[in-house]
């Protein structure tokens, strides 16, 4: 079985550390494997070419379609960032997202 460790998530900045850096934004502390922490990276990833896609409307204000879908893609990477998190997280974690009211 692989060894679980705490790490800590940064999801503003899509960073996952062994060490806590309380400074860096809003910090989750996980318990993870290697191979969960990867699938978070994963995630972060999948994230950011919707991210970008979106983007891509922000230059042409009058060709709307798609738009909607790309934003919602967005959301949803997001949604399950967190449900991520909060999967791996631990009680403090837990607490923390459910205060910010993003999944249910």
């Amino acid at each position: 079985m692989a060894e679980k460790k705490y790490y800590y998530v940064t999801v503003d900045t899509e960073e996952v550390r062994e060490v806590s850096v309380p400074d860096s934004g809003i910090e989750f502390e996980i318990y993870a494997t290697e191979g969960q922490v990867e699938e978070l990276r994963q995630l972060f990833i999948k994230r950011n070419k919707r991210a970008v896609d979106a983007s891509n409307y922000v230059h042409k204000p009058f060709d709307e379609w798609g738009a909607d879908e790309e934003r919602a893609s967005y959301d949803k990477y997001m949604v399950e960032i967190y449900r991520k998190v909060y999967e791996l997280g631990t009680a403090r974690t837990k607490e923390k997202i459910n205060e910010l009211g993003i999944i249910n």
